[in-house]
């Protein structure tokens, strides 16, 4: 069964499939809300109501935030194209719509847990001054890079040691992006204004899954390596929240990038965040297209995001 046949027998509504686009793409019912003119209780039924019909979990809802499940960001790419193809459907037979007016769709991925209000700001303006739209999918950087290689994103905003490896990608630097520590409120290292990884021999770490992102796990761990010491993890986690509420909990120290933090995680999870001054590399993140793929729309649209 394709996806356009099984929305059409669920009976689903296109208006609450739009609203879970525009929910899932700020991760913030207040601010979907303001942005579609509707009460956040009513938006809130809508996605309940919704993920009842197709019988999954499409957000994990936090404190503050709503972020996709994996199930939640499959639906999200399938609803994406089911509302651009009852677009087109909707203009079939309009024959006074000419090529230069009709709307053209970019797949935009991103980094997810990164605060990338830039990003937005940036889309937003290009949006209003042009006639392209854009679906925006939340995603881990090898995803971002794969995805770009098979043209599943014309554009992606992903950490630079994941597009320098691509021939075909071209990239610019988008945001500055350093590598930090969290420790526990009272942790003796919280009174020292910056730390080197020479500093954290003894302590015992919290690491993200190497399958989310290897590049970065491996990096840390070489960092230790050059330092003297071999990092000691003793936990493995699948997202940022997870191992800065690990944390907090004296569990251990996690590793995080600054452009992760949004000025409110200190305070949000009762931690503190410190500078670190070694040089593993240039990290930051950066706006990519496939040159291999890439149609002069996308061109044009990339050249308007690369310039800082």
């Amino acid at each position: 069964m394709t996806m356009n046949s099984f929305l059409i027998g669920a009976n689903m509504n296109l208006i609450t499939l739009k609203y879970f686009v525009q929910v899932a793409t700020d991760g913030s019912l207040t601010k979907a809300a303001n942005e579609l003119f509707v009460s956040q209780p009513t938006l809130s039924r809508h996605m309940k109501e919704l993920e009842g019909e197709v019988g999954a979990q499409l957000f994990v809802r936090q404190s503050h935030s709503l972020k996709l499940t994996t199930e939640g960001a499959a639906f999200l790419k399938a609803t994406v194209k089911v509302i651009q193809e009852v677009d087109h459907l909707t203009h079939f037979f309009d024959q006074q719509r000419t090529s230069h007016v009709n709307p053209h769709y970019l797949n935009i991925g991103y980094l997810a847990n990164f605060n990338l209000k830039k990003m937005y700001e940036r889309l937003d303006q290009i949006s209003h001054n042009s006639n392209v739209q854009f679906s925006l999918f939340p995603d881990s950087p090898t995803n971002l890079s794969n995805g770009l290689a098979t043209g599943e994103y014309d554009i992606v905003f992903s950490l630079r040691p994941y597009i320098n490896g691509h021939a075909e990608f071209a990239s610019a630097d988008f945001l500055t992006n350093d590598l930090q520590i969290a420790l526990p409120v009272r942790h003796p290292l919280v009174n020292k204004q910056r730390l080197a990884f020479s500093d954290l021999k003894d302590e015992t770490f919290i690491l993200l899954d190497r399958d989310k992102s290897p590049i970065i796990v491996d990096a840390v761990l070489n960092q230790g390596i050059k330092n003297g010491y071999n990092l000691k993890a003793n936990y493995y986690v699948k997202s940022l929240s997870q191992g800065l509420s690990m944390t907090a909990m004296g569990n251990g120290l996690a590793f995080l990038y600054s452009a992760m933090n949004d000025g409110q995680l200190e305070q949000q999870y009762r931690i503190k965040i410190k500078q670190l001054v070694d040089n593993v590399g240039n990290h930051n993140i950066v706006v990519a297209m496939n040159t291999a793929l890439a149609n002069q729309k996308t061109k044009l649209i990339f050249e308007k995001l690369a310039v800082n």
